[in-house]
């Protein structure tokens, strides 16, 4: 990773945001650095630490801060049911809503190999027998700087654990400074299935692929987002991967064609 810039978000307004940065700092020992747009920088080598006031979700000003190469943002992630998890995705928007933060039907630019490296990590260091799952693409900011989230998942206490996010701390910061375990990885973008893509997840564990982005099957008509699915990324998408019983026939063949004209190749699941 020398000369990669990194940045990790974490918003002061997001209890286990800062948790995970407490742990972070506590990790590798940050030092202060000046201040940007008088928001408190702490940095580590190239990895640089960044404390934001606002909602974590609507800071696309984060481009606009520092040239960086790369930005994780830890965070909590909000379970309807509860359900603890430790959880990765890339950031956007399928729909023409963009309520909670980003822009309209446009996604950010996805970090596909940092994004596998992180969760391999969350893999190996879990130990709380919590599911560790891919999500599909959602919600803001909108970056152009190739990013992704990593957040912990459930009920208040999960939240507020301050033993989990160590896990995520050393997931994050072990793929960062290299001391991940580096296996071959196909680039690839993801095509149905639901929000929390277990089979999607399962294959990139399996076979070494690398989710860019992942359209989950309620926003599956939307064609015109394949291209973004594909080009919104850092490093260039192989091959779409299609979950082929969760959509009908008409909309794989609608999915297909668009992956024809852009010129990938796509492998069912």
């Amino acid at each position: 990773m020398a000369g990669t810039v990194v940045f990790i978000v974490y918003s002061n307004k997001n209890l286990t945001s800062k948790n995970i940065a407490e742990a972070i700092i506590d990790s590798v020992g940050f030092d202060e650095a000046e201040n940007l747009g008088g928001l408190k920088h702490l940095k580590y080598d190239n990895v640089s630490l960044l404390e934001i006031n606002s909602d974590i979700l609507k800071s696309d000003f984060i481009d606009d801060l520092a040239k960086t190469d790369f930005v994780v943002f830890v965070c909590s992630h909000t379970s309807s049911k509860g359900i603890a998890s430790l959880t990765v995705h890339s950031e956007g928007n399928w729909s023409d809503s963009a309520l909670l933060g980003g822009k309209p039907s446009s996604l950010s630019t996805a970090a596909p190999s940092y994004m596998f490296d992180i969760i391999s990590n969350l893999f190996k260091n879990n130990w709380t027998g919590f599911p560790v799952i891919y999500e599909a693409t959602h919600h803001g900011p909108f970056l152009n700087a190739p990013s992704m989230f990593v957040e912990i998942g459930g009920t208040a206490e999960a939240l507020l654990n301050k033993d989990y996010a160590k896990i995520v701390a050393k997931s994050v910061m072990d793929a960062l400074l290299d001391k991940s375990n580096k296996v071959q990885k196909t680039i690839v973008s993801g095509f149905g299935g639901m929000h929390y893509a277990s089979k999607f997840t399962k294959m990139a564990m399996q076979k070494g692929y690398a989710f860019a982005h992942i359209m989950p099957k309620y926003y599956i008509d939307k064609t015109d987002m394949v291209t973004q699915a594909v080009g919104r990324s850092a490093m260039k998408v192989e091959k779409g991967i299609i979950e082929w019983k969760s959509i009908n026939s008409d909309q794989r063949s609608k999915i297909i064609e668009k992956l024809n004209d852009i010129g990938i190749d796509y492998e069912k699941i």
